[in-house]
C-alpha cells in the first residue's frame, strides 16, 4: 500500500458538526475500500486566492491515508459528486521524505500582536539611519 496526503476546502457554511461529518465520511471510504487513516488535521477557516464556486473563504482539512489505487479513485469519486467539496487535491507521499508537521498552526501568538522579529526590524532600520538635514529647494528660481 501507497501513503496518499488529500486536502479539501469544505463549503465554509458547514459549521463544526458538516465538517465532523464529512471527515467522518472520508474516513469510512477510506476504511471500506482496503486503506487506513494515519493522521487527520484541521486547518480551519482560510480566506482564497480567488473564488471557488462563488465563495471567498473555505474550511481546510488534511488527511494522511494508506490505500491502493482505487481507494484514491473511489474518495475522489465521491468529493466530486458532494456539494461539499469545493476542491481537493490528493497526492502520493514519498516513503522516503520526512515526515512533516501538517497539524501546526499558521502564526505564532507573538505574530498576531505584531511584536515578532519582523515587526521590530523597520523600527531597527529607521533608528540605524542617520538624519539627513531638509535641503531647502527653490522651485521659482529654477524658471
Amino acid at each position: 500500500m501507497r501513503t496518499y496526503e488529500i486536502t479539501i476546502a469544505l463549503h465554509p457554511d458547514l459549521g463544526e458538526a458538516g465538517v465532523k461529518e464529512q471527515v467522518e465520511k472520508i474516513q469510512e471510504i477510506i476504511s471500506a475500500n482496503e486503506g487506513s487513516v494515519k493522521q487527520v488535521a484541521e486547518w480551519g477557516l482560510r480566506d482564497l486566492a480567488y473564488p471557488i464556486k462563488k465563495e471567498r473563504r473555505a474550511i481546510f482539512q488534511v488527511v494522511v491515508f494508506e490505500g491502493l489505487g482505487a481507494t484514491v479513485a473511489e474518495l475522489e469519486r465521491n468529493l466530486r459528486i458532494s456539494d461539499h467539496a469545493l476542491r481537493y487535491i490528493t497526492v502520493r507521499i514519498d516513503p522516503d521524505r520526512p515526515p512533516l508537521e501538517i497539524g501546526r498552526p499558521r502564526r505564532g501568538p507573538e505574530d498576531e500582536s505584531g511584536e515578532g522579529e519582523e515587526a521590530a526590524a523597520p523600527s531597527e532600520q529607521a533608528a540605524e539611519a542617520p538624519a539627513s538635514p531638509a535641503e531647502p529647494t527653490d522651485a521659482g528660481a529654477a524658471s
